[in-house]
C-alpha cells in the first residue's frame, strides 16, 4: 500500500529503500497500516509517520513529519499523535 500512498506521505518520489518499519494492527473493525519512513530528500521533513486505513471507498491517510532537529525532541510526541488516529 505504501507504494501508492508514499508520494502522498512525502510530496515527492517514494524509494522502497526509505521504508524503515511497517506493521498492521486491527481496531474495532478497522484495519490500519502504519510506516515509519525516513526521506532525505522529502518535502514535508526527513522524518515521516503514516497511518492509513480504508472506509468504504475512501483511503484515509494521516501523516506526521519532522526534521532532524525537530525529531530529536519531538519523536515521542509524534509517535503517541500518530497512534491516537482513528477513523
Amino acid at each position: 500500500m505504501i507504494a501508492s500512498l508514499g508520494p502522498f506521505v512525502i510530496e515527492n518520489t517514494f524509494d522502497p529503500e526509505e521504508l524503515l518499519e511497517t506493521s498492521v494492527e486491527k481496531l474495532c473493525d478497522q484495519t490500519y497500516y502504519k510506516y515509519v519512513l525516513e526521506t532525505p530528500y522529502a518535502l514535508t521533513g526527513t522524518h515521516n509517520l503514516a497511518k492509513a486505513t480504508t472506509k468504504g471507498n475512501t483511503v484515509v491517510l494521516f501523516v506526521v513529519s519532522a526534521n532532524d532537529k525537530q525529531w530529536q525532541t519531538s519523536k515521542e510526541t509524534l509517535k503517541v499523535v500518530l497512534n491516537s488516529f482513528e477513523v
